[in-house]
């Protein structure tokens, strides 16, 4: 397609839209403009129009973009429509293999400049929908590109027991960790909290054997009413990353109390180093001042990763005595398994 000014009709460049077949939910885009336009701020507006298309058209999750160590200009362009960097990667390019920067744009931190008008402006999806719409190729989302390993190594964070205890699961989607959990724990009754009724609804359809040791309650897990010392465990997967300090540190405050005595929390989440941390903090805020009259904390979908140390210093806040570090290892080097334990009085 070409891509053309609205003042002159003239073509400034091409682009082409391919999907990814071998990916779930992913496309490809490819933006060239030509030299006489080049250096002349066409190719941002031409990105700023074709983020839009993606994000608002196509509800695609999140873009990535490849460009070679050495072409800064790309880079300027790319890091001004708020692609922020991820990995140097090896790929073949033209017959040989060649270092590409790689860098990714989510869904839900897409915030235009200010050039942009209130209509151009992405709002946060609302968290029960965005997971309703994403609740039936969640699975391939999540376990594809190694995923399922991340699901593994939760599993062998699960104390061994033939004891009937009780877990409780927060954010628990379609329960793709419930199977590794019971290989741990094979007489454990797991309470199942999602705010989507399409992803409880999944996790019941995928544990029909099981679903006698299942409670599943469609409600969010920041103000559910959590009952006092009730649960020996425990657990989310992927989920945490979704919610500010403050109201992480109030979640941890409600686990603390709902474990019993000696119980364990085990969390799997998006981790991030701190350069980064502060880029989505920054972002949150920024988006935050957009949609705090017309969204409450916790109700939309957004991504708010932190360091390690500062997630392990809110478990320390809430009353953990004991917070440990299980795996640094996991979402593609983005993640960790964290282990907090409530001591015995």
């Amino acid at each position: 397609m070409a891509v053309e000014l609205k003042s002159t009709g003239k073509c400034v460049g091409l682009v082409g839209v391919a999907p990814k077949r071998e990916l779930n939910n992913e496309i490809m885009i490819l933006l060239e403009v030509t030299d006489e336009y080049k250096n002349n701020g066409y190719a941002t507006e031409a990105g700023k129009a074709i983020i839009w298309w993606a994000f608002e058209q196509t509800r695609q999750d999140m873009l990535s973009a490849i460009i070679k160590p050495e072409n800064l200009v790309l880079r300027r362009v790319i890091e001004k429509l708020g692609f922020v960097y991820c990995d140097t990667r090896i790929l073949p390019h033209d017959g040989v293999e060649s270092a590409f920067d790689c860098f990714k744009l989510y869904h839900t931190d897409y915030l235009p400049g200010p050039e942009w008008d209130d209509n151009n402006l992405y709002l946060p999806e609302n968290m029960a929908a965005f997971f309703d719409r994403r609740a039936l190729g969640y699975n391939d989302h999540m376990l594809s590109g190694g995923g399922i390993d991340d699901y593994i190594k939760l599993g062998k964070s699960i104390p061994i027991t033939q004891e009937p205890i009780s877990i409780l699961d927060i954010g628990c989607g379609t329960g793709i960790e419930l199977n590794y959990i019971w290989e741990k724990a094979p007489n454990a009754h797991i309470t199942c909290i999602d705010l989507s009724r399409k992803m409880l609804n999944i996790l019941l359809e995928h544990h029909q054997d099981k679903v006698e040791q299942i409670t599943a309650i469609q409600a969010s897990y920041l103000s559910w009413e959590y009952p006092e010392s009730t649960f020996d465990m425990v657990v989310s997967s992927m989920t945490m990353h979704h919610f500010w300090q403050d109201e992480k540190v109030e979640i941890y405050k409600k686990i603390y109390s709902t474990l019993r005595e000696g119980g364990v929390y085990i969390e799997s989440d998006f981790i991030v180093d701190a350069p980064l941390a502060e880029q989505y903090s920054r972002r949150y805020k920024k988006i935050l001042a957009h949609v705090s009259t017309k969204v409450s904390p916790g109700e939309y979908h957004i991504d708010i990763p932190l360091t390690v140390n500062e997630q392990t210093g809110l478990l320390c806040d809430a009353g953990f005595s004991e917070v440990k570090v299980l795996d640094k290892c996991i979402n593609h080097g983005r993640g960790a398994i964290l282990r907090a334990i409530k001591s015995r009085m």
